[in-house]
């Protein structure tokens, strides 16, 4: 099996279940991320997600974590205005604590859409290569296993972006 086809198939799978807003978008997935294990980028209105090559023997759920990871950033930075979109992307390139927010608000949104497992597999995966995960790159393993574990018991409250409202 072509392992681009493997990332394309993920890809457009996630975008089906999932990403609704980014069915006519133009973005593409290829292995190449030299750095980091995933990271997403544009150019002229083209989203590129990139994969480090040493997710090639990953299962699909680890690359299904990742990549959902990458379309909920897309997913928000389609819904900024261009002024916005480029200040956006000029602080989280600048700002070490704008770019933890939008990490963690990005993973929550992970857990969120229900891909809190595959997010949970993801970093296991990294963890055995060797990669570290501080506050920094987003929710801890354990902030993940909670919010699974309340959204599995259908708890309302299970993510602190859920506001309860006192009653009139």
């Amino acid at each position: 099996m072509d392992p681009d086809s493997r990332l394309n198939r993920i890809l457009h799978k996630l975008i089906l279940r999932s990403f609704p807003n980014l069915r006519r978008r133009n973005i593409t997935i290829r292995w190449g991320a030299d750095d980091e294990l995933l990271y997403c980028t544009v150019h002229q209105e083209q989203y590129v997600i990139a994969v480090n090559s040493c997710l090639e023997k990953a299962g699909r759920g680890v690359l299904e974590g990742g990549i959902a990871h990458e379309l909920c950033h897309i997913d928000a930075d389609l819904k900024l205005g261009r002024y916005q979109r480029q200040l956006a992307w000029n602080r989280y390139s600048e700002s070490y604590w704008y770019r933890m927010r939008e990490e963690r608000a990005t993973e929550w949104r992970v857990v969120q859409l229900g891909y809190g497992a595959q997010l949970l597999k993801l970093i296991r995966f990294a963890r055995r290569l060797g990669y570290t995960f501080a506050r920094q790159h987003g929710l801890s393993y354990a902030e993940i296993l909670r919010a699974e574990m309340l959204r599995s018991q259908n708890t309302p409250s299970w993510s602190p972006m859920c506001r309860r409202h006192p009653k009139t």
